[in-house]
């Protein structure tokens, strides 16, 4: 129950993210949702917020990531979704932002990478068959502006400068 909650402290600004475009915020506006400056987390928020790092979903985007940069594993169409970015974002760790059910099954998850934190992108991971093996169904680009990615690259700096925790 706890793995759901602990997405509260960083998605709670995050909320409406699809799949889609992300677009440059028109000049001299600030049109965000995202609060200004740094969060700042109690123990107990970051240890619960540290256990999304524990699911399956999340562990197999790693898993994926490493299969896709040594060209083993995998399969052809999960790797098609990733050869549309950049291999450098796969090398970096993870951040999860946030971690939600899909309504046809599944699992989206939002992503930033550390060291190149200048997209949010979309995974929706889905367990197929009877075995119920995981697989990538989609990856993309989050719907977030410019100013969405700055406002979350600052006020969530500590999680995207944990190298501990992220993946």
């Amino acid at each position: 129950m706890l793995r759901g909650l602990c997405l509260v402290i960083f998605v709670g600004v995050l909320a409406g993210s699809s799949l889609g475009q992300q677009a440059g915020a028109a000049p001299g506006t600030s049109a965000s949702t995202i609060p200004e400056g740094e969060a700042h987390f109690t123990p107990d928020q970051l240890k619960d917020y540290y256990l999304v790092y524990t699911n399956p979903d999340v562990r197999y985007l790693r898993t994926l990531f490493n299969a896709y940069l040594e060209h083993i594993g995998g399969h052809e169409d999960e790797f098609s979704y990733l050869s549309k970015w950049d291999s450098e974002y796969y090398r970096s760790k993870f951040t999860v932002c946030s971690r939600d059910g899909n309504i046809f099954g599944g699992t989206f998850i939002t992503l930033m990478f550390q060291d190149k934190p200048d997209k949010i992108f979309i995974a929706w991971v889905y367990p197929e068959g009877g075995a119920q093996k995981l697989r990538l169904k989609a990856f993309d680009l989050g719907n977030y502006s410019d100013e969405d990615i700055r406002r979350t690259k600052i006020r969530y700096r500590a999680f995207l400068q944990d190298k501990e925790h992220a993946m």
